[in-house]
Formats: C-alpha cells, sequence, structure tokens
C-alpha cells in the first residue's frame, strides 16, 4: 500500500478529544477513501469502520432529509449491518449523491457524540459551490488532498531511503553527494511522467516501470470528462472542455478568457473555471502585490494562472507520457518549463497543513517595455518570499530582482535542475531613473526535487543569515 501523509493527519483527527464531523476534499481518485477505509495507522485499534456510499443507497436521501437521528442511525446500521458502539467510526462515501446527508451529520454528531462521523465525495466541493450542498458553519472540520508528493513517491520505492534521508537532512553549507542528485534526477524525471495519482504511482510501483500508466491516466481523465456531463448542462459541457483541456496546454500563463476561446462571454467562461476549480481539478493561483503577509490581503482574484490537479495527468494530455524509459533519462527531457512549474505549484499548494485550504500566490508587473513576473510567493515567518522555477541548470532572474528591489525582500528561492546551494547575491539594477540600485539579498538555490523542504530549509537559511549579518 502507498504511504500518504494523509494517514497521519486523519489518525490525528480519529484520536482527538470530541472532534467535529470530518470532510474529506478533494478530486476524484487522489485516494479519499483509501485514507479512511485502508488507513494502515488504524490497523492495530480495532476499529470498526462502517461504511456507506451514498451513491449506491439512493432511497436515503429522503432519510437524511428527515433530520430524525436515531432513524438515520438505525437505517445506516442497517445497512453496514452493525451496531454501533463508543469509537466506531461512520463513513459516509460519495455524499454529494444525498444533498441533504452533510447538512443532517450535524443532527448525527449530537445524537451520537461517541461516534466518529467522516463524508468524502468526488464532486463536493462543486455541488457546495452550486448551492446544491449546505454545509452545517462551526460544525466540520476539513482535510484537503492531492496526489502523491514527491517524497511519498520516494517512500514507495524500497531502494531510496538514503536519498530520502539526504534531502530531509541537507541543510545549507552541507555538501550533496552528485551521485544522490543525479539518481534523483532522474526520478523527478519519471515522476512528472507519472505523476502522483494513487492508482498511476502504484502501477509503475508493482510493474518497475511506466508501460501502462498512459492507459491508466487516460481512464482517469476520462473519468474527469465524465462527470461534466453528468452535473452540468449540455450547453455547458463543450465549454468545460475547452477549459479542461486548455489548462494543461497553457499551465502557469495567465488566464484571458479570449485566449481559451473566442465564442464565449467572459462570465460564462469564468463561470466554466469556477466549477473545474470546486472540482480541484484545476487551481487558480492569483497575483498578490507582495508587499505584505498576509499575501491574500493584496492579492486580485480577477489576475490569475492556472494549474492542472497532477503533473503526470498534465504530460499525458500534452503528450509527453507517450516516451520510452531511455527519452525519460535523457539531458533534454527535463526542460519543458511548463512541467516544471506545475511540479513546484501542486508541491506548494498541498504543503499546508491539510486542515488548510490550498491557496497559491504569484506577482505579476504589467508595464509598457517593463513587464515582470515571480512564478510564486510564499509566506515565512512573516516574510513575503519569491520564488522562480526554472526547468534547466541556467536561467534569466530579471522578474525575481525586479520584485527584490521593488519590495525590498531579503531572501528567495530559486528551484532547477542543480545541487542545492545558496549563495549572497548582489546585483547593480537600473531603476528607471537612469541610474541603477544595488540589489542585496541571499538566493536558496533548491533543485526541484526538494520543493517539500523548502519551509525547513528557508529556516536554517535565515538562521544563517542572521548569523553572518551578526558577526
Amino acid at each position: 500500500m502507498l504511504f500518504r501523509y494523509a494517514f497521519d493527519d486523519f489518525k490525528l483527527w480519529v484520536e482527538s478529544r470530541n472532534p467535529k464531523c470530518l470532510v474529506l476534499r478533494g478530486a476524484r481518485q487522489v485516494g479519499k477513501t483509501t485514507v479512511v477505509r485502508s488507513n494502515p495507522n488504524l490497523f492495530d485499534k480495532k476499529i470498526n469502520i462502517a461504511v456507506v456510499n451514498l451513491e449506491e443507497h439512493p432511497e436515503l436521501s429522503a432519510v437524511f432529509a428527515s433530520n430524525d437521528a436515531a432513524g438515520i442511525i438505525e437505517e445506516l446500521a442497517f445497512i453496514t449491518g452493525s451496531k454501533f458502539v463508543a469509537g466506531d467510526i461512520v463513513f459516509l462515501d460519495e455524499i454529494q449523491a444525498a444533498t441533504s446527508a452533510l447538512q443532517a451529520m450535524r443532527y448525527l454528531r449530537e445524537h451520537r457524540p461517541d461516534l466518529r462521523f467522516v463524508a468524502a465525495g468526488s464532486l463536493l466541493d462543486t455541488e457546495i459551490s452550486e448551492g446544491r450542498i449546505s454545509v452545517p458553519v462551526g460544525r466540520m472540520e476539513y482535510q484537503y488532498m492531492g496526489p502523491l508528493s514527491f517524497e511519498e513517491f520516494l517512500i514507495a520505492h524500497s531502494d531510496c531511503s538514503m536519498e530520502l534521508d539526504l534531502i530531509r537532512s541537507w541543510t545549507p553549507g552541507m555538501l550533496f553527494p552528485r551521485t544522490a542528485h543525479k539518481k534523483l534526477i532522474n526520478l523527478l524525471r519519471t515522476f512528472i511522467v507519472v505523476g502522483g495519482m494513487p492508482e498511476a504511482v502504484n502501477h509503475y510501483i508493482e510493474s518497475g516501470g511506466t508501460d501502462g500508466v498512459s492507459r491508466i491516466q487516460a481512464s482517469i481523465i476520462n473519468t474527469y470528462r465524465d462527470d461534466f456531463a453528468k452535473y452540468n448542462s449540455k450547453e455547458e459541457l463543450l465549454l468545460l472542455r475547452k477549459v479542461f483541456d486548455w489548462v494543461p496546454a497553457r499551465a502557469g500563463d495567465k488566464a484571458i478568457y479570449s485566449q481559451i476561446t473566442r465564442d464565449v462571454r467572459a462570465n460564462r467562461v469564468s463561470k466554466a473555471i469556477n466549477l473545474l476549480s470546486s472540482a480541484r481539478i484545476i487551481f487558480p493561483v492569483c497575483h498578490s502585490s507582495g508587499n505584505g503577509v498576509p499575501l491574500g490581503a493584496e492579492a486580485s482574484p480577477d489576475v490569475f494562472k492556472l494549474f492542472f490537479l497532477d503533473v503526470g495527468l498534465m504530460a499525458h494530455m500534452t503528450g509527453i507520457s507517450r516516451i520510452t524509459d531511455k527519452q525519460i533519462l535523457s539531458n533534454e527531457f527535463i526542460n519543458k518549463g511548463r512541467l516544471a512549474e506545475q511540479f513546484i505549484a501542486q508541491h506548494l499548494l498541498f504543503k499546508s497543513p491539510s486542515y488548510e485550504r490550498p491557496v497559491l500566490h504569484y506577482w505579476l508587473r504589467e508595464k509598457k517595455g517593463s513587464n515582470a513576473e515571480v512564478d510564486f510567493l510564499i509566506q515565512h515567518e512573516g516574510k513575503v518570499v519569491p520564488i522562480e522555477v526554472k526547468s534547466g541548470k541556467t536561467g534569466s532572474m530579471k522578474s525575481l530582482l525586479r520584485f527584490i528591489q521593488e519590495k525590498n525582500a531579503s531572501l528567495a528561492v530559486r528551484f532547477d535542475t542543480n545541487p542545492p546551494s545558496t549563495q549572497a547575491v548582489i546585483h547593480q539594477l537600473g531603476n528607471g531613473a537612469g541610474k541603477s540600485d544595488r540589489v542585496q539579498f541571499d538566493l536558496l538555490s533548491l533543485p526541484l526535487y526538494m520543493v517539500g523542504e523548502v519551509q525547513r530549509l528557508l529556516k536554517s537559511q535565515l538562521t544563517e543569515s542572521k548569523k553572518r549579518y551578526n558577526d
């Protein structure tokens, strides 16, 4: 079984005192059901997990609508063959199939506080955003899930424990073995093709190669396409598919509605984007002025770029997954800028605690003859940290330098394919008034595969910087 950090988060909820009802939120097939039904952290606790798939029991819609907690419990006990006792987990899967079930969970929790109630659904977020499902305010807590991370991908490899330990223990100033870096870059290339969808990763691990992964990815993508028809009118179906196909090909580009389609009004394109975002298949990354934290306080929701759910699905949809294992290991393969930026985006989105809604920002300055864009902005210990992503080993940092100049930032991160390093950067940059400013900052340069450690390494770098400046 594939290890997921989400297993630990779910265990914490199970063991907490007087927990609220839990709702697992995430796209179809990212592993929500597995976290509940097959969580290895619960195997030794002999906890009974009563599972009810509401798509298989349409008759329960009327039962939940009654809000009769005792009657609902009796129905659920009969369906599962369980006599619920203290500590049992009642799992309502595909909860969007019964629009009143989520609201009824509050009454179930009040009626049986000794039980744990958890829900999940493939298009639950879409149903909520469309107003078809009401969420009892203050009675629920959430756990957000995405695809497997690269570190989880390494955990699935039985021969990568040394490399994983190295990633987790490296700090600025330490040497990084070249042989380990070479192996990790090759694994990164493979991950970009396989991606983090559990079924695709599991097939790759069991078969030892990428053959067959494309078929699985095609099946997942077709499932998403089928969902469009199920939950939307026919007239919107074509538009949803246009957006769905546009994002993988243009991931990281500023979203301009007329570039997605010239034949549809902007408000309809916006609605299609919102629907796919609610289904957590695509993610908007909004511009923020980046003057301080929180970044969301200065975010511009009308200025955004879009990313896909998973880099492997994105690679498949753009034809890159149809290559041989030999080609995966070639020097040219990693130099696909959109794939590198997508890889970093999905990891930054789901690096926050699972109870926080995945949100990410970037910086864009549009001036005639002086445009600048920083790929991502993150927060660290009250500071705004700009992040640049390079698909290869080299690349210009003009936009990053411009951000540092304007915001007087002292620390930045660059992701590329080089081994990890740090450097103090001093640069003379024109200020637009015929003069130049002295730009000085610390640059934490990390290989793409170390994105999961960025917050830890920023803390280490800040400590080292303070020591250096104090000395």
